[in-house]
């Protein structure tokens, strides 16, 4: 089977009971289908082999429907003699099913990877469930077909070339004609995924693919599923007829085996943001409500009568989530924002979390944020970055520059600031289960406690990620506003113009024989020596913190180059020791495991915080040097000011004396001064003329200096 016709056999995608499903390749045009086909009929009874031709049927017509909506799996429809060919040598008289390629897998396999052993991050949860809800609502509504196979290994995924995944729904086996009404139908599905109704009465109707929404939902947020799947069928069934309509999950208690308890929260093991995990967590009574008529229920105020279930859906899935990490508490944050929420609103809340002063708080973007920048009239909801959602380690792999971790960093601005890094939380179960205060055996509770240990390890490679990150954008930011800062350049004309001013003012009155211990020269020289020593001062610190922060950029990057992406806590070895292939774990095991963890958390935070705690100073000095600026700046608007006075004084008559300007020129007569520009004798005499000139010239500076100042 390793080509037929134009096109080359890829390999084997999947095989179920009945039939197998492979990869093909176009050998001229590159094209990739997928192709269905029956491999055993033999076993089946004569009334199975008909039952199994209509479903075949259908599904074969079904999917030609499917051409135009996004997220179905469409079939293909080939030229008559790759049809033909195809169908000649298919085993059954049925023709063989071609479907488009998705080259992404499937989400069973998304949550089979380590790092989705708890579940998947929160944006390829939304965008499963989003790709569901659409699925669903076409299948229903427009095409009236119930699809009764809900689960994760058919929702397949498409990749485009730039790593964007879109999700889309397969196999319609088990699919039929939605009713209207109830109605008797037999007991189909895979077990764990079908609603309740279908084995207590066999009475159900569309709600059935609501139900099994909500419990693929609950297993993309937690990695498992949520009632006692290692129990038989009878005691699940029995549990979930008596649950609770808040009731979300059944578990086994571990300290009485055969005693199940009504969960009505997630777990503390997932990846999904506070706010939202809160929102899920009330929707998800909708689907896994066992009341069948409930769960179908319409929205009364919907003119295209949706029902209530993805009404729901909807609001939760348009709630957007602003992420953030708080680097001196070491804490992930995340909050509901809306076009209404002010920025005071924003800080409310974060002070509310972190305990820091909210006068102390200031933010850092990450870099590349479409934001730009932190202004007056920037709202929270400014800072969200939809594509930012996506944290998993699939998508950054893909993505051509780094995502950052979170969409916007908060800090303490003091000079030595507080740190609090908050101990990890490892599960009641798993504690209990390394102190060996619960004696189990049993393989579902050895895997709990493995997953709930691998999941303080990724969730903390993930913390320690965010936290250097903090620190490097910390750096990049302080840089970056150094260099940006105009400062330096506005001292250094200040300071050019008004020490040339003040000098060519000294040799005119000493070329005039002008007392020079008069008080108001004593008091303007004692003003302009002054300025000059805190505007180098002022100088010196900006250049000494650049240097400082382009130095904690390189240290901060070469950490990032060490540790980000790598598998700091050894999170690989545990999955494949203690999870893969019924891997189990010891107390002994949970314990070393533990005390490795921690060891290395030790060592990596510690060098992490020393690292935030030597820009924490230079960021505070720099903010401090730049408050006197201003001050340097209204200085040197008074002492040209006084300058500009003294000049005049000097053109002012004097009654005992000949006048003024004859002094003047006499004195401009005798009085040589350097130009600056090369001359066959080191000083150029001035006559009064020139004399004149000059004085009027810087006169003239000095006016436009100080109206510059007032602008």
């Amino acid at each position: 089977m390793r080509s037929w016709g134009n096109w080359e056999w890829c390999g084997k995608l999947g095989q179920g009971g009945f039939g197998e499903v492979n990869h093909w390749r176009h050998k001229t045009t590159g094209r990739e289908i997928a192709t269905k086909h029956i491999l055993d009929l033999e076993s089946l009874t004569a009334d199975q082999q008909v039952k199994l031709s209509e479903r075949w049927n259908k599904e074969f017509n079904w999917a030609r429907q499917f051409q135009h909506f996004p997220h179905i799996v469409a079939g293909v429809i080939l030229d008559e003699e790759d049809a033909a060919y195809l169908n000649d040598r298919h085993i059954a008289k049925l023709p063989v099913i071609v479907l488009e390629y998705c080259n992404g897998g499937d989400v069973r396999k998304r949550l089979q990877s380590p790092e989705n052993v708890n579940g998947l991050v929160e944006f390829e949860v939304r965008q499963i469930l989003g790709a569901l809800r659409k699925a669903l609502h076409f299948l229903h509504s427009e095409c009236g077909i119930c699809h009764r196979d809900l689960k994760p290994d058919n929702i397949v995924i498409q990749r485009g070339e730039d790593g964007t995944k879109v999700y889309k729904l397969t196999d319609f086996g088990l699919a039929r004609g939605a009713p209207d009404k109830t109605m008797l139908q037999s007991v189909v599905g895979t077990r764990h995924y079908f609603a309740p109704e279908v084995v207590e009465s066999g009475f159900y109707n569309s709600a059935v693919d609501y139900w099994s929404l909500g419990i693929i939902a609950y297993e993309l947020a937690t990695g498992e599923l949520p009632f006692i799947p290692h129990q038989t069928p009878k005691n699940i069934l029995v549990s979930l007829l008596g649950k609770p309509f808040e009731c979300i999950a059944i578990t086994e208690d571990p300290d009485s085996k055969g005693r199940f308890v009504n969960q009505f929260q997630l777990p503390q093991e997932h990846h999904l943001s506070r706010p939202w995990a809160e929102k899920f967590t009330k929707w998800l009574r909708l689907p896994l409500n066992t009341n069948y008529k409930q769960r179908g229920q319409l929205a009364t105020d919907e003119v295209q009568s949706v029902p209530v279930v993805f009404t729901e859906l909807d609001e939760l899935l348009s709630t957007k989530v602003l992420t953030i990490f708080a680097v001196n508490c070491c804490k992930q944050l995340g909050y509901v924002v809306t076009p209404e929420m002010t920025m005071t609103d924003l800080i409310g809340l974060m002070v509310r979390d972190t305990g820091m002063n909210g006068n102390e708080l200031y933010c850092v973007l990450p870099t590349f944020h479409p934001h730009k920048m932190m202004r007056p009239n920037t709202r929270p909801w400014d800072l969200y970055v939809e594509e930012w959602s996506d944290t998993s380690k699939d998508s950054r792999k893909w993505a051509k520059r780094n995502i950052p971790p979170v969409m916007l960093y908060v800090f303490q601005g003091k000079k030595d600031c507080d740190y609090r890094v908050p101990e990890p939380s490892l599960s009641v179960l798993a504690r209990k289960f390394m102190s060996k205060k619960i004696v189990a055996e049993e393989r579902w509770l050895l895997k709990r406690v493995s997953m709930d240990m691998l999941f303080v390890l990724t969730k903390e490679q993930a913390i320690c990620e965010m936290f250097l990150s903090g620190v490097n954008e910390h750096a990049l930011s302080l840089e970056d506003e150094i260099v940006a800062n105009t400062y330096i350049d506005t001292l250094n004309a200040e300071l050019l113009t008004t020490s040339y001013a003040y000098e060519q003012l000294k040799k005119l009155r000493s070329a005039a024989h002008v007392i020079n211990d008069c008080p108001e020269w004593q008091k303007l020289t004692h003003k302009h020596d002054d300025i000059i020593i805190k505007t180098k001062e002022i100088k010196s610190h900006f250049e000494s913190n650049l240097r400082g922060a382009q130095g904690m950029v390189k240290s901060a990057n070469q950490l990032l180059k060490d540790l980000v992406g790598k598998d700091i806590f050894d999170a690989n070895r545990f999955y494949k020791k203690h999870l893969c292939n019924g891997g189990v774990i010891s107390p002994d095991e949970l314990m070393k495991a533990s005390f490795e963890f921690a060891k290395t958390r030790t060592l990596l935070q510690n060098k992490v915080t020393a690292l935030s705690k030597a820009i924490d100073p230079l960021h505070f000095y720099f903010l401090k040097s730049k408050e006197f600026v201003p001050v340097l700046f209204k200085s040197f608007q008074e002492i040209k000011s006084d300058i500009f006075a003294l000049h005049l004084k000097m053109l002012s008559p004097v009654s005992v004396a000949p006048p003024p300007m004859l002094q003047l020129s006499a004195a401009m007569d005798r009085m040589t001064m350097s130009s600056g520009l090369p001359s066959s004798d080191p000083f150029d005499s001035l006559g009064t003329i020139s004399v004149i000139d000059e004085a009027e010239r810087i006169n003239s500076l000095l006016v436009r200096e100080m109206e510059v100042d007032h602008c």
